[in-house]
Order: C-alpha cells, then sequence, then structure tokens
C-alpha cells in the first residue's frame, strides 16, 4: 500500500486563517449601523467561492 496522507496541508490552512481573518475584519471596516455596500457582500460571495474551490482542487 503506498503512503497517502489526507487531511490539512499548509495551503488549505492558511485558506482557512484567511477566510476568518476577512470575517473577522470586515466588519471594523463598515463602520457602526450602517448597511454594508453591495460590493461586499459580492466580494465575500466569490472570496468564499474561491476558497471552495482552492480547497476541492488541493484535495484532488
Amino acid at each position: 500500500m503506498e503512503d497517502i496522507d489526507y487531511g490539512w496541508g499548509v495551503g488549505s490552512v492558511v485558506a482557512m486563517l484567511v477566510a476568518v481573518a476577512c470575517l473577522f475584519f470586515f466588519p471594523l471596516v463598515i463602520g457602526a449601523l450602517t448597511p454594508p455596500p453591495i460590493y461586499i457582500f459580492f466580494f465575500v460571495a466569490i472570496f468564499l467561492a474561491a476558497i471552495f474551490i482552492f480547497m476541492s482542487n488541493a484535495s484532488s
């Protein structure tokens, strides 16, 4: 049998930390009691989709 390692690699950990940092710091940029601009929603959706695609390609 081959020794195949599955699990979290360095790229997956970095991608997850970047995603968590963005989710933590984006509300600080938006400001208090104001709705976020529409481009923030698009950016978050595109960013999360890119993370999903990266992680699915990395696991292949």
